[in-house]
């Protein structure tokens, strides 16, 4: 029970919301009036005082006692509906909706606050399926596919870019340097083509390997989320759209084209393309609250420490990045990859 709040009711409604009723008594609520006040004298301006120096009987008149109630129910509500959730266990998110039901002094301050939440998760036996996926397959590189790579360096250094045998559009005369030691040396710290054979082996294969591996994680998550149980909130699902939507403003400017003039070309709208990746907005959401919700279980946390090491890393990688923003991913890509490992290796 929560001190100073009475008559409290939650209700689930549909689409994924929750609505909280409640009273806040008359004692907690008059405690606010000194910061209302203090909130609102500074722009109050009478005639004959300076703004901000009205004395605070003729500040309250000419303010009114509706207009201080409100701030003060403001206040309250930014006190309590905190101490509601986190007493209750109710997961919110996004803003939530507020309403004042009672409003009047000597009298208990009467509230409905109407909120989304994190539904609740219902998970498969994830670490039998983690086990039982197949495992990564074992990987190799080729004679064949190290020529390739020398073939378009060799292009790369002739002609600045690799000829694909397909484009007609650039036919090249000049001759392709010879692989040779010099050639090798052109490219760092290789003392022989050997050295750079070996240089492109060892990359490649870690390539391969990375894949192999990112495949066997995508394997595990796709079948944890197809036999997972829930919905996923409009608001994350909104969410996930405006990132897509961001990426894709992001790609088309760095190309030097405006986005306004590409949605022109393209005859669309931000609207129809947000529409377009709605069912890829709404699988990444879904792998996001799969991993959250196996995170939750596991008990795992990041450090403080850890986050904050790795939205240093971030925010070199992009400065003027938002600080808040970035350490928020930086949380969620720690937790990702610790999960995603751990599974993999079960």
């Amino acid at each position: 029970m929560i001190k100073n709040i009475d008559n409290l009711e939650i209700k689930n409604l549909e689409n994924g919301q929750i609505e909280i009723k409640g009273e806040i008594s008359w004692e907690a609520f008059s405690s606010f009036e000194k910061k209302a006040l203090e909130r609102l004298l500074p722009h109050v301006e009478v005639a004959g005082f300076r703004k901000g120096n009205v004395p605070e009987a003729i500040a309250k008149k000419e303010l009114g006692d509706e207009l201080i109630l409100s701030d003060m129910a403001e206040l309250s509500i930014q006190e309590f509906y905190p101490q509601i959730l986190e007493e209750k266990k109710i997961d919110a998110i996004g803003r939530p909706s507020v309403t004042i039901t009672k409003l009047a002094r000597e009298n208990a301050l009467g509230f409905t606050i109407t909120t989304e939440v994190l539904p609740e998760i219902t998970l498969p036996n994830y670490k039998k399926i983690a086990k039982d996926a197949p495992k990564a397959s074992s990987v190799s590189v080729s004679e064949e596919e190290i020529d390739k790579v020398i073939e378009d360096l060799r292009q790369m250094k002739a002609y600045g870019h690799v000829h694909h045998h397909d484009d007609h559009d650039h036919a090249h005369e000049e001759p392709l340097p010879e692989v040779n030691d010099e050639f090798a040396k052109s490219f760092g710290a290789f003392e022989s083509v050997a050295d750079l054979r070996a240089k492109i082996k060892e990359n490649t294969l870690k390539e391969k390997e990375q894949n192999e591996k990112d495949k066997r994680r995508i394997s595990i998550m796709d079948s944890i989320i197809a036999e997972a149980k829930f919905i996923v909130p409009s608001l994350i699902l909104k969410s996930e759209q405006e990132k897509i939507l961001a990426q894709i403003e992001s790609d088309v400017t760095r190309s030097g084209i405006e986005f306004e003039e590409y949605l022109k070309h393209t005859n669309k709208t931000r609207e129809s393309i947000a529409k377009e990746f709605e069912s890829e907005a709404e699988r990444r959401a879904r792998f996001q609250m799969c991993i959250n919700a196996i995170a939750k279980d596991m008990d795992f946390k990041t450090t403080d420490e850890e986050v904050k090491a790795e939205a240093e890393k971030l925010m070199q990688m992009y400065p003027g990045a938002d600080l808040a923003r970035t350490t928020a991913y930086a949380d969620m890509l720690l937790t990702n990859e610790k999960i995603l490992s751990t599974l993999e290796n079960l």
